[in-house]
């Protein structure tokens, strides 16, 4: 009966320890998928799969062992110290003496052992984002034959782990050591003095010996208790570290309205200042009005502030002073989950997710008919490519859609913004990657998506924009010219000047 009753503990406790492990996980996942993009930008993605997967299966020895090792240690220590108190308190007072100074020492390690533990688990983190990242550059690093550079920083962080670990473990034996000599000390005042009371028949010998058979008991549990401190400041330490994401606000909801969004007017841009990082500013007094259904482009050098302004747009982030509206509603309290609904968006990187053409098309979302994805496969050109595959729509993608070329993955993309029939539509550098070719059959789609459209289009290639109602030149953080493509070619500015590079380039 008693080994059934064991193994039924063990099995429950194991049971409780995975489902709090898996439900804090879960927990964790679900407010990162709720954080604003500006966390993302200060926290790297290795060092957030740390805090998912290695931070939180260390904390499931606090609900298994730890708890029911801590009880039973502190009821053996309170039973044992019952049972030698009445058996001679004198002996008692010898043996209690010594306990204050585990207190302390206790006291002392969990002090100083959990920021060791706190740095080792940021070194795991640091681990983790340089594997991360080491894998997804492998190409380039073997390319320019930088792996034992690589692998350098690898044994850099590992040997600060040995380093983190091998301090914990020197304190956390240090407490044992105290806890192995006070159970000497306290076997030999017990023989010693206890042994001067036994000859002044203050103490029977019988209750002497009894007394330096218990002590090895009582300083069992404290053994047992110094190990599960030692489990609990790891556990402490990644619960520190994993709270510190979930104390992280989420993005703004905004203000609820019932419908969907529709853009009656304009968008406007009010006096807007934007910076990522609080001090340095990337955008500066941008006005703008964009009508409904007019096309707009967003043109200019790397870095001038294109991409901030679909950011804004898309409420990714908020800006520094001004405002923005969608008709006469504020971006700022607006609600995000209404907004995204209305806005096919196309990034910089085309993204695909595991599992087939299909739900990549449809963002996994059911209720979206196939016929209804075939149709915006057409509008771009990419159903042909689709239909080449043995299973057309239902072909599983590789790791990051690698079956399908870099174009085809843009041509997705645009699939994938157009299944749900935005009224919005906001293309940023939709083109910058693809060959002549595909480019030329999405330029013979582009004309026909954007129709009854309203968008944004954010381009390098400015002969991707000739169709465009309107033209606007951000520099350095400014909107700099503004104007149709025919009149700021003869402008003879900034448009002008980028026009005939590429011209040139391109004809050359």
């Amino acid at each position: 009966m008693l080994l059934v009753t064991s193994y039924l503990q063990r099995v429950w406790l194991a049971l409780v320890g995975e489902r709090g492990a898996a439900d804090l996980k879960q927990s964790l996942f679900r407010h990162l998928l709720d954080l604003p993009m500006s966390f993302f930008d200060k926290n790297p993605v290795g060092k957030l799969i740390s805090r998912v997967e290695s931070d939180t299966e260390a904390l499931k020895m606090l609900f298994t062992n730890t708890s029911v090792v801590l009880l039973q240690s502190a009821l053996m220590l309170v039973g044992m110290s019952v049972i030698m108190g009445f058996a001679s308190w004198r002996l008692y007072l010898l043996v209690l003496v010594l306990l204050p100074p585990f207190v302390v020492a206790f006291w002392v390690f969990q002090r100083k052992v959990r920021p060791v533990y706190i740095q080792v688990r940021k070194t795991v983190a640091d681990t983790n984002n340089l594997v991360n990242e080491t894998l997804k550059g492998l190409p380039v690093i073997q390319v320019f034959c930088q792996q034992r550079r690589f692998a350098d920083r690898m044994d850099d962080l590992n040997r600060l782990k040995y380093k983190g670990e091998l301090k914990a473990t020197i304190m956390w034996h240090g407490v044992w050591m105290l806890v192995d000599m006070g159970e000497i000390l306290g076997t030999g005042l017990v023989l010693g003095v206890g042994g001067v009371w036994a000859l002044h028949g203050q103490v029977t010998i019988g209750t002497l010996f009894m007394f330096v058979s218990y002590i090895a008991q009582l300083f069992g549990p404290l053994r047992a208790i110094s190990d599960q401190i030692n489990v609990m400041q790891r556990a402490f330490a990644s619960a520190e570290r994993t709270f510190q994401v979930l104390d992280q606000p989420p993005e703004p909801e905004g203000m609820a309205r019932p419908g969907r969004l529709r853009l009656a007017d304009r968008i406007t841009c009010e006096h807007v200042d934007f910076s990522y990082d609080g001090t340095e500013l990337v955008l500066r007094d941008i006005n703008l009005a964009i009508r409904r259904g007019e096309k707009v482009a967003l043109v200019g050098e790397t870095g001038g502030g294109k991409t901030s302004i679909v950011n804004l747009l898309l409420k990714f982030y908020l800006t520094a002073r001004g405002r923005i509206a969608y008709d006469e509603e504020d971006l700022a309290t607006m609600d995000r989950h209404r907004l995204r609904a209305a806005v096919g968006f196309v990034p910089q990187e085309v993204v695909m997710f595991p599992g087939s053409v299909l739900d990549n098309l449809r963002m996994f979302d059911e209720a979206i008919p196939r016929e209804q994805v075939i149709v915006a496969a057409q509008r771009v050109r990419i159903h042909d490519r689709i239909l080449r595959f043995p299973q057309g729509y239902d072909t599983v993608l590789t790791e990051g859609g690698a079956n399908f070329s870099l174009g085809e993955r843009q041509l997705l993309a645009f699939a994938r913004a157009l299944v749900r029939d935005p009224e919005i539509l906001i293309l940023d550098e939709a083109t910058s990657s693809v060959d002549p070719h595909t480019e030329h059959l999405i330029q013979e789609g582009l004309e026909e998506l954007l129709k009854g459209r309203t968008a944004i289009i954010v381009a390098h290639r400015l002969a991707t924009i000739r169709m465009v109602d309107r033209v606007l030149v951000v520099h350095k953080g400014r909107i700099a010219e503004e104007g149709s493509h025919d009149e700021l070619v003869a402008r003879n500015g900034i448009y002008s000047r980028l026009y005939r590079l590429q011209y040139v380039g391109e004809t050359a």
